[in-house]
């Protein structure tokens, strides 16, 4: 079962529900954090909300979230089993920052060994999202990575 990220904005109740996978930027989040270190900025880790991972792991009580046909209730703002106020969110500006440093760390000075596809792929994946977090419309200042199974 594999890991990944989806990069999702708010703007006041406003959520992306983004799907795009970053599973390498998952993968590599231990070596990631550590070039973070190296750099003086906030951990990409420190992006990290774990608020879907927790909701499917979950085994216990699962019948109070079920709708009376026994369905998983849903919530409206998001479409998933839990809602905005359940996720953690983070300083847009900030995540910004910290992945056009890491990204460009990772493409000129990064010391881990990876074959030229697998770097490629990855600075794809970091772009993917400073792409999205610079494209947010004005007002949006919160983001995270969500970590999906």
């Amino acid at each position: 079962m594999g890991m990944t990220y989806w990069l999702h904005t708010l703007n006041g109740r406003e959520m992306t529900k983004d799907d795009e996978d970053h599973s390498l930027m998952h993968r590599f989040s231990d070596e990631l954090d550590a070039a973070c270190d190296y750099l003086k900025i906030p951990k990409i880790s420190s992006f990290a909300d774990f608020t879907d991972l927790e909701f499917n792991m979950a085994d216990d009580d699962m019948d109070d979230d079920m709708d009376d046909d026994g369905d998983a209730a849903v919530d409206p703002e998001t479409g998933y089993g839990y809602g905005i106020d359940e996720m953690q969110w983070f300083d847009i500006t900030s995540g910004k920052s910290c992945l056009e440093a890491l990204r460009s760390h990772v493409e000129t000075d990064w010391k881990v060994d990876l074959d030229a596809q697998t770097r490629t792929e990855l600075l794809e994946e970091l772009d993917d999202c400073i792409t999205k977090l610079r494209a947010a419309p004005l007002g949006t200042d919160k983001f995270h990575l969500a970590v999906i199974m």
